[in-house]
């Protein structure tokens, strides 16, 4: 039986990082008497090495903002756009790496190198009067993947955090119910960017016979205390996961350590049938997981030879045998051209899932030594057709290595000159679903030295101790860190969401519900980590399900008052107090009639109402702003309970349109407040 599905799971966003990624540090304060010189810089920080807790600055971006736009009156301060990654092998793309399976791997693997923690600092300085800002941004996350143009639009922000809470996917667009051969090399990459995460990442294998029969649900595989924002690679390949010869299909998925399913399921269909020619091509694709190409169709593969001669001077007395040209080089390399074989079934699925191949960065054929390195040499494929009967495609691949010799042996592992081993360096601690500590110590890193004096190999090699690789170094026990602890913990979240409630009765309005997330709920090994992860549940409880079952409801049918609060001290002559300048004269109306005559500061401030009161409803609301004489001190309106605000630069109407207007409003009160 499948796994049912764990629920109570937050999702954490990923940033795209085969995609332009840009950012806007929003435009200095409006209200600035000169912009002249204003300028924005923005700095992106990254880790010493993968998953480090020490970050170091990689680039400083200088930039200008946008002249500022206006509109028949209106002016739009837009800010300084950044483009901090364009795309491929951009500034965060080309920090990280694929990590590619091992020849017949037979072990989840975790890959660190595939995803990146990144922080960015904005500055703004210039101006008159000068300012001098420095906001330092939260950590971010980039994967080393990539959406088509038109998705990214839609999806570029929400995939990783709300596409994926739903779908669950794996890293591939293959079409599921794959059809493979009972020894090909078959693997599937997951991206753990949920709280909790698994303590225990289970794969699961369910077989169904050829005539219909159920296997019992066995786990394959396991990967003890993942780490979060890690990729996960799983072979899946039936003779891997040593499945009996009997079987028709089977189904693959992951699992946390109560059996309780975190990923779809894949379903794939064994093909016994025999093929006069196959073979398999692996490569990594648009969302940085490894595919598995079947080839069954016809192949040829041709030799290509380049050689270099020098003449040399003939004696005189020289046989026939004696050649004045000597060949000095010989080098040759392999075409490869192959065909995909007719797809047999979902056709048109795979013939625009092709499109993978030919944008793939690295290609491996498979073969019975290893995994070898290709160029694809195909330029154009006709990924769609109208009325086409059977499928197939051929593809053109360049082996990507010198000949220069030829033998014939069979496989054999290479064995070094010297033995060596790998020893760990940099401890760190290993935390929970939850982000905190669970007693225990895992090497961050591990360097190359030699077994019989434990001395570094020259060069100096080093990488990272990652789960799944043969060289990995379990975590140490250390009995002084006390599980459950962190150093620190999240703050309390108790904040409305943002969705209304919707089940109320008539009269009365929905609000929002209270969403809380205790403190000390989660931890971190850095300041601002825990609050992270609690955010990212908040944002998993912030529904429109949850508002209609935890929502307020609120009697909405009694009248209210209006107001204007006005912050500018004036004296008589409508003199801003202790100044030459001329404070705002405001008045209020609604649908041209003044409900609030001239309203002008005083001292103390004063809050000045309506004389009637007004139903609940929408409403257009003009404030007319005047001055007695010059010069005239600028000012805001805001309107704070509904998050508007207008500047005010000189004597004229101002509109807030639309504004819904509620019961538990009262008063709504409309703030004058110097820019």
């Amino acid at each position: 039986m499948i796994d049912a599905i764990a629920t109570d799971q937050s999702y954490l966003p990923l940033k795209f990082s085969r995609n332009k990624l840009t950012h806007t540090i929003e435009a200095a304060d409006p209200g600035l008497i000169s912009r002249v010189g204003l300028k924005y810089y923005l700095a992106i920080q990254v880790p010493e090495f993968p998953f480090s807790e020490n970050f170091e600055e990689l680039h400083t971006s200088e930039g200008r903002e946008a002249p500022v736009d206006n509109q028949s009156g209106v002016q739009i301060f837009a800010g300084a756009e950044f483009r901090f990654n364009s795309g491929r092998n951009g500034k965060i793309d080309g920090l990280l790496t694929y990590a590619k399976p091992r020849h017949k791997q037979a072990q989840m693997t975790i890959s660190l190198s595939q995803t990146l923690a990144f922080t960015l600092r904005e500055e703004i300085r210039g101006g008159m009067p000068a300012v001098n800002i420095s906001n330092q941004l939260g950590k971010m996350y980039a994967i080393k993947a990539g959406l088509a143009n038109e998705d990214f639009y839609a999806y570029g922000d929400s995939f990783f955090k709300s596409w994926q809470s739903n779908a669950k996917q794996f890293l591939t667009w293959q079409p599921n119910f794959k059809s493979i051969a009972p020894t090909q090399e078959e693997y599937l990459s997951f991206v753990l960017n949920f709280t909790p995460k698994p303590q225990t990442l289970k794969l699961r294998v369910q077989a169904y016979g050829a005539d219909g029969a159920i296997s019992e649900t066995v786990t394959a595989m396991s990967l003890q205390n993942p780490v979060l924002y890690s990729v996960i690679c799983c072979p899946v390949g039936a003779s891997i996961l040593k499945l009996p010869s009997t079987i028709a299909k089977y189904d693959v998925w992951l699992s946390n350590e109560n059996n309780q399913r975190v990923s779809e399921v894949r379903t794939y269909l064994i093909d016994r049938t025999d093929q006069e020619f196959e073979r398999s091509v692996l490569f990594v694709n648009s969302l940085g997981g490894w595919d598995t190409l079947r080839l069954t169709g016809q192949a040829q593969r041709n030799l290509k030879v380049s050689q270099n001669t020098a003449q040399t001077e003939r004696p005189a007395n020289a046989g026939v045998d004696f050649s004045e040209l000597k060949i000095i080089s010989i080098e040759g390399e392999y075409d490869l051209q192959v065909s995909t074989g007719f797809f047999k079934r979902d056709a048109i699925a795979y013939l625009n899932y092709l499109d993978e191949l030919l944008l793939s960065e690295e290609v491996f054929l498979v073969s019975s030594k290893g995994h070898r390195p290709l160029q694809l040499t195909t330029q154009s494929l006709t990924d769609q057709e109208d009325n086409q009967g059977l499928v197939a495609r051929t593809f053109g691949f360049r082996i990507l290595d010198t000949v220069e010799n030829f033998s014939s042996l069979p496989a054999a592992q290479p064995t070094e000159p010297r033995a060596t081993t790998w020893r760990g360096v940099s401890l760190k601690q290993v935390l929970d679903g939850y982000g905190k500590r669970t007693g225990k110590l895992a090497f961050e890193r591990l360097e190359k030295v030699y077994l019989d004096n434990n001395t570094p190999v020259k060069p100096y090699t080093v990488k990272a101790n990652s789960q799944g690789d043969p060289d990995y170094v379990e975590p140490v026990t250390d009995s002084s860190i006390a599980p459950g602890s962190t150093p620190f913990p999240n703050t309390q979240i108790s904040r409305l969401g943002t969705f209304n409630r919707t089940t109320c009765g008539d009269g009365y309005l929905g609000g929002a519900a209270t969403i809380l997330i205790a403190a000390n709920t989660y931890g971190g090994e850095k300041s601002g980590d825990a609050d992270a992860l609690a955010e990212a549940k908040y944002n998993s409880m912030n529904t429109q399900a949850f508002a209609d079952a935890s929502g307020t409801c609120t009697l909405n049918n009694v009248p209210l008052r209006f107001g204007i609060r006005h912050y500018f001290p004036m004296n008589l002559n409508n003199q801003i107090v202790g100044s030459a300048d001329y404070g705002p004269v405001v008045n209020l109306r609604i649908s041209g009639t003044e409900i609030i005559p001239n309203c002008t500061g005083s001292n103390p401030i004063t809050t000045r109402l309506s004389d009637a009161e007004f139903p609940p409803g929408k409403y257009n609301f003009i404030l007319q702003v005047l001055y007695q004489a010059s010069p005239q001190r600028q000012c805001k309106i805001k309107l704070a309970a509904k998050n508007r605000e207008i500047t005010v630069t000189e004597p004229g109407y101002f509109v807030f349109d639309n504004v819904i207007v509620n019961s538990s409003d009262a008063p709504l009160i409309f703030e004058i407040t110097p820019v």
